[in-house]
C-alpha cells in the first residue's frame, strides 16, 4: 500500500513538474508561452456579473462550516509556538469530519485533509486516539472523511518566490492538488504557514498570492481553508490586547475569519502577570458574521487534551448569576479598602493612571472573572453604575492634608 501511494505521488510530481518547468513558472504561462497566442485566448479574469440574471433569483446568505470558518474562504488560526494550536485544530478537523459539535459549536460535516508539517505519525496517532475517545467517535469510521498526512522531514513548501515567475507554485503544490482531487477534499487544514510558505511574511503581494493559490484548490461552494500560523514574541506577550498575527497586514486582510489562541492571564503577587492554566480561543475577525466568539480551553489530564467550552453558550440565567457574583465581589473589595488601616480611598475615576478598576482589582476579594480582558473591564463599568443607581455605593469628595 505504501509503495502504491509513493508511486502515485511520484507520478503526480512528474506530471506537475512537466507542466510547470521546474515547478516555478505559472501554469497559464507554460500552456500559453509569450508570443504564441492560442486559437481561443484564455480568459484570465471571469466575465462580469450578470446583474439581470441575479435580479431574477434570491440571493444566498454567506455559509460556513461552523461559526468562524466561512465556506469558500480562508480562515487564519494564530498563536504562540507551543500554545496548543495543532492539537486544537486536529480536534476541530475530527469534529468536522465526523459531523459532531466542536466545543458546543455546530459544524457542517465535510471531507477534511489535515496536512501536518510539525507532528509525526506517532504523535498524530496518539492525539487522534485521545480526541476520538473524548468525542465518542470511532476512529476507523472517519475513513473517507478525514485524511491526515505527515510531512515532517518532507518537502512541504507550496509557494517559493522566484524572479522568473509571477505565480511561484512548487512541485509540492502540485502534489497537494493531486491529493485533494483524489480525496475529494472540501476542507483543507495546513499546519502550518511557516512550513508551507517560502516567501516574505512582510510582503503583502506574496502573502496574498499564497492564500489565493490555496483557495483555488477548495470547492468554492462547499470548501474552506484553515491556515495555522505562529505569532512573534511581542505579539504573544500582549495576550488579549495583541493583534493576533505577525508580519504583513495581508495575513489579516487575506482571510475572511481569524482566530487567536492565547493563555489566560491574571494579576498575581507583586502585580506580576501569571497564567491561570486556561487558554482563550478568540474569533477576532469575521467578515460574514459577528466577532467576539470565544472558546475557553483547559488541560484535562485524564483525556490528555485541551478540552474546550464555548463561552458564548451562556443562558440569561448564567449571565444574571455571573453579574450578581461580580457585583458582590466589587462591594467586598470596596469594604476591604475601607477597613484597611489607614483606609484606602477608591477613586471615582474610570480613566487615568489610578482608576477604580486599578485599585479594586488589586484586592483578593475582587472577582477573577473581571481581572483580565476588555469584556471584564467593560462589565466593571456597568456594575459600578448599577451599584451607584441602587445606592449600594455613593460618590463623595474628600480632602487630603495637602488639600
Amino acid at each position: 500500500m505504501a509503495a502504491e501511494i509513493q508511486t502515485r505521488e511520484n507520478q503526480a510530481i512528474e506530471r506537475f513538474a512537466d507542466r510547470t518547468k521546474l515547478g516555478t513558472a505559472p501554469i497559464d504561462r507554460q500552456l500559453n508561452p509569450p508570443g504564441e497566442r492560442p486559437e481561443t485566448e484564455t480568459r484570465v479574469w471571469p466575465a462580469s456579473l450578470d446583474l439581470e440574471a441575479l435580479a431574477e433569483r434570491e440571493p444566498q446568505a454567506p455559509m460556513s462550516i461552523m461559526e468562524g470558518v466561512p465556506i469558500g474562504y480562508a480562515t487564519g488560526v494564530f498563536g504562540h509556538g507551543g500554545a496548543g494550536k495543532s492539537q486544537i485544530e486536529l480536534m476541530r478537523a475530527v469534529c468536522i469530519a465526523a459531523g459532531v459539535p466542536f466545543c458546543g459549536l455546530e459544524v457542517k460535516r465535510s471531507r477534511v485533509l489535515f496536512v501536518s508539517c510539525e507532528d509525526r505519525t506517532n504523535i498524530l496517532h496518539w492525539r487522534l486516539t485521545c480526541i476520538c475517545e473524548h468525542l465518542g467517535v470511532d476512529l476507523a469510521s472517519l475513513r473517507g472523511w478525514l485524511e491526515v498526512i505527515d510531512l515532517v522531514g518532507r518537502d512541504s513548501i507550496l509557494f517559493a518566490p522566484d524572479a522568473r515567475a509571477d505565480r511561484p507554485l512548487t512541485v509540492a503544490y502540485g502534489v497537494l492538488a493531486e491529493r485533494m482531487r483524489e480525496y475529494e477534499t472540501e476542507v483543507l487544514v495546513l499546519d502550518g504557514i511557516t512550513d508551507t510558505f517560502g516567501g516574505n511574511e512582510n510582503s503583502r503581494g506574496e502573502v496574498k498570492c499564497y492564500v489565493n493559490a490555496l483557495l483555488a484548490l477548495i470547492p468554492p461552494d462547499t470548501g474552506a481553508l484553515i491556515l495555522i500560523g505562529h505569532v512573534n514574541k511581542v505579539t504573544a506577550s500582549a495576550g488579549t490586547n495583541g493583534e493576533g498575527y505577525s508580519g504583513s497586514t495581508a495575513w489579516h486582510n487575506s482571510v475572511r475569519a481569524r482566530w487567536y489562541l492565547y493563555p489566560e492571564m491574571m494579576k498575581g503577587e507583586d502585580n506580576e502577570r501569571e497564567r491561570t492554566g486556561k487558554l482563550t480561543f478568540a474569533l477576532q475577525k469575521s467578515n460574514h458574521g459577528e466577532t467576539g466568539a470565544q472558546i475557553e480551553f483547559q488541560w484535562d489530564a485524564d483525556a490528555q487534551l485541551f478540552i474546550g467550552r464555548a463561552k458564548g453558550n451562556t443562558t440569561e440565567f448564567d449571565r444574571s448569576y455571573r453579574d450578581r457574583i461580580e457585583r458582590q465581589g466589587i462591594l467586598a473589595a470596596i469594604r476591604a479598602c475601607s477597613a484597611s488601616i489607614p483606609p484606602i480611598i477608591v477613586p471615582a475615576a474610570m480613566q487615568g493612571p489610578r482608576t477604580a478598576f486599578f485599585v479594586l482589582s488589586r484586592r483578593a476579594e475582587f472577582p477573577d472573572s473581571m481581572r483580565s480582558g476588555k469584556p471584564g473591564k467593560h462589565r466593571f463599568g456597568g456594575h459600578i453604575e448599577t451599584l451607584r443607581q441602587s445606592h449600594a455605593i455613593e460618590e463623595v469628595e474628600y480632602r487630603r492634608t495637602n488639600r
